[in-house]
């Protein structure tokens, strides 16, 4: 099988230094989900960016977060050919400030910094994988598009109509979250639900007359560990109890109780699965004349493995090793924007992005800097192998 990935690395090994710079500005501005200042301004540099490449880019606001970005390429050679989807995200879990706290910096091949690998390098790296692609001359596609949304981090709840939309308008989604090894992609990511339990006791002043009251407190506590030894119960199925509160006067048994719940599986069986056990140990009772209520909030749906993924897949390790990388492809219990696109139809392959890890922890995320010009190689030749498939009618369209 003929691959194409080898053809660009030196070209964006040339450009490795001017994205640097460009990265070490963008790690610099704060841009945690819900900071707009921040999200905004990462968003009109790379509107400037994708501009200056030829690309149609138009903004779009959601409450709360800030810009989304959307960007259109059309080729010169009509329509019929691949519309190809590149997809990422400006925001970050950190607070205001840490850009300040821990600001870009490079060390023994290492770069560090707020968002470093999660996922602004991942932003750049497609960026100049476009650029590359366009100043060679490729012109055997219909659309190249490109979505980076400001919420992801949050479960992409402002952006996801902005998504959904594009989704149906393009053949493949090709997602640039990063990966722990060079010979690393994704195929498959859990589902995720969030619940709410909330408990209901008895309030009683807790010095003149605890007996009568009924610790909401005490009966949630069942119910967590409870949950927690679902765990071992269904293979596959994760239970993980978050956040918790509860009424607050130190005086008073407490009559109220909150915890969260997240629960993740590789498909909808084990979500429902999870919600049946989850009802079971709602409607038990440890403490008398307490009260339980469950509630379910459907998450991202399951990233599943299909014909059409395999088959990206397939290409993928093709044009691997044209740069000598033995791909894999692994299934991950986080959820990302892959979810949406598989759940909208599209084949989709996530992990794109460059090689890091620390992810979450401002003092430990870190990007592996040579890994740039080389994913951003594989990413270059699994367009290219796409759209010459799509030309010549072998790869399957939707």
């Amino acid at each position: 099988m003929r691959t194409y990935s080898q053809n660009y690395l030196a070209s964006l090994q040339a450009y490795q230094d001017e994205l640097l710079q460009r990265l070490e500005l963008l790690v610099n501005i704060d841009s945690g989900s819900g900071q707009i200042d921040g999200v905004n301004r990462i968003m009109n540099h790379l509107k400037e960016w994708l501009s200056e490449i030829g690309f149609i880019v138009t903004l779009h606001p959601s409450e709360h977060f800030g810009n989304n970005l959307l960007a259109r390429r059309h080729s010169k050679t009509g329509k019929g050919l691949a519309r190809v989807l590149l997809v990422g995200h400006v925001d970050t879990v950190y607070s205001e400030g840490s850009a300040a706290t821990q600001p870009f910096r490079i060390s023994e091949g290492l770069a560090f910094g707020p968002g470093v690998i999660d996922m602004k390098s991942g932003l750049l790296m497609g960026l100049y994988t476009l650029r590359v692609l366009i100043e060679t001359g490729f012109e055997e596609y219909e659309e190249l598009c490109v979505v980076f949304n400001n919420d992801e981090e949050v479960s992409s709840t402002g952006s996801a109509p902005l998504l959904r939309e594009i989704a149906q308008q393009v053949d493949v989604g090709l997602v640039l979250e990063p990966s722990r090894s060079p010979e690393i992609v994704t195929n498959a990511r859990k589902g995720a639900d969030r619940y709410v339990l909330d408990v209901v006791g008895v309030p009683a002043h807790s010095g003149a007359e605890p007996q009568r009251g009924r610790s909401a407190v005490i009966e949630l506590a069942h119910k967590m560990i409870a949950i927690h030894g679902l765990n071992s119960v269904y293979p596959g199925v994760t239970f993980n109890v978050t956040r918790i509160s509860s009424s607050e006067p130190l005086n008073v048994v407490p009559d109220t109780a909150r915890c969260y719940i997240s629960v993740r599986a590789f498909d909808e069986h084990g979500l429902n699965v999870a919600q049946a056990a989850l009802e079971k140990i709602a409607a038990g009772c440890s403490i008398p004349d307490t009260h339980t209520r469950l509630a379910r909030f459907r998450g991202r749906a399951p990233y599943k493995v299909t014909p059409e993924i395999t088959r990206l897949v397939e290409i993928a390790r093709a044009e691997g090793k044209g740069l000598g990388l033995d791909l894999i492809a692994e299934s991950k219990g986080g959820v990302s924007d892959a979810n949406l696109l598989v759940g909208e139809g599209v084949p989709t392959l996530d992990s794109l992005g460059p090689v890091g890890g620390g992810m979450h922890d401002l003092r430990r995320e870190y990007l592996r800097v040579d890994s740039l010009p080389l994913r951003g190689a594989l990413l270059a030749g699994l367009i290219t192998h796409l759209c010459l498939l799509k030309v010549t009618g072998e790869q399957p369209s939707r």
